[in-house]
């Protein structure tokens, strides 16, 4: 078979996120190249691209290959053979072998038989899985909050929990059907990878405005179940298939975690509460990383103490609708939330022990657990 290199090597960069490091099995090192596709997977996630030049069926190792055609013109011609137990690369001016297994020792390319299928706005669903993923658990013994969950329906629901923080974003877009999908953390990052960097085909227009903005269409397809549990999620865009293994379990109710309404709103600006915080960070993280609040009806102080340290705070300008209080959050969790939050930001406080809730643009809402101190 024959490929130019640029575009092999374009491939091998886009699967390299499906490639194990630290394989359970050695020829998962490897990239399935069969029949116009190109396919890698660490058996929780696979990537299928298309590559119309490539007939036949071969085992290339990806990270030796991918080294190999940095050196090599993208415009050349790579001819690809398999010899006995090796695969020959040649070019004009080239060639190298590497050891090769058997492609009916890869794991065959996974067949789902279609439940329910229906497109979606892709630039609004990847956004706002990424958007909530960093709020996700990273503790095994919790694998239902390992992953986003995906609410589908009349609208579209991504939230990601760890138990100390939760992370919740609507979007006003539909599914055909009601469904309650956990995806795994890692495999919302393949995913927006891919999507970032696949160039997609928009749908032609009248015009040359309406063509500009368009929305990028992306096909999600779940896979039926006799036993209702769906097992496997594909996303389908450009020349790109995604299928990926879903979390299994009983999907948590974050939704009635998030009040409808607090009594208490203080607006503020982002950049102000994260240099205050950062500011009193070095004490916080000294006293069980603890960061105190109180405030009035124009002001804030952010607080921490020490007994080590000594006491350190912070005033910032606010505008409190509702009553003085008070309430403590954990410094961790705080900078966090507030990593690039730039404008008005709103904490919204019921009680000195109740949850904050955070409302900032169109950013998701973010919900924070307090920490119980002696005030």
């Amino acid at each position: 078979m024959q490929v130019r290199v640029d575009r092999l090597r374009e491939t091998l960069k886009l699967l390299q996120p499906a490639v194990p490091k630290k394989p359970t099995l050695n020829v998962l090192e490897n990239i399935l190249l069969k029949d116009g596709e190109a396919v890698a997977t660490d058996m929780e996630v696979m990537i299928i691209l298309s590559l119309p030049e490539i007939e036949g069926e071969c085992l290339i190792p990806h990270h030796s290959a991918l080294e190999l055609l940095k050196y090599v013109p993208g415009n050349e011609t790579l001819s690809i053979e398999q010899v006995g137990k090796k695969i020959e690369f040649s070019w004009d001016g080239g060639k190298a072998s590497f050891d090769s297994p058997e492609p009916k020792d890869y794991p065959g390319i996974s067949e789902v038989k279609v439940g329910v299928e229906g497109e979606v706005d892709g630039d609004s669903l990847v956004s706002a899985l990424m958007s909530v993923v960093g709020y996700c658990s990273t503790d095994a013994s919790k694998p239902v909050l390992n992953g986003v969950n995906l609410s589908l329906g009349e609208k579209l629901i991504a939230a990601g929990a760890d138990g100390f923080q939760l992370g919740y974003k609507e979007l006003p877009i539909s599914f055909p059907a009601e469904e309650q999908l956990i995806i795994p953390a890692y495999a919302v990052r393949i995913l927006d990878d891919l999507w970032d960097k696949l160039p997609h085909d928009l749908p032609l227009e009248d015009n040359l405005i309406s063509q500009i903005l368009s929305k990028r269409k992306i096909t999600l397809v779940l896979e039926d179940s006799k036993k209702g549990d769906r097992q496997k999620l594909v996303a389908r865009f450009g020349r790109a298939t995604v299928i990926i293994k879903l979390i299994q379990g009983s999907a948590p109710d974050l939704k009635h975690l998030i009040p409808e309404d607090t009594p208490t709103k203080i607006r503020l600006f982002g950049p102000d509460l994260e240099r205050a915080v950062r500011r009193v960070k070095d004490v916080a993280l000294d006293s069980s990383g603890i960061v105190r609040f109180t405030w009035t009806e124009n002001a804030m102080t952010v607080a921490a103490r020490s007994e080590k340290k000594g006491d350190i705070e912070a005033d910032i300008p606010v505008q409190t609708e509702g009553k003085p209080g008070r309430t403590a959050l954990s410094v961790k969790y705080l900078l966090n939330y507030l990593k690039g939050r730039e404008g008005l930001v709103v904490m919204g406080v019921s009680g000195t022990q109740e949850p904050v809730l955070f409302r900032h643009s169109t950013s998701p809402l973010v919900l924070l657990m307090p920490m119980f101190i002696q005030w």
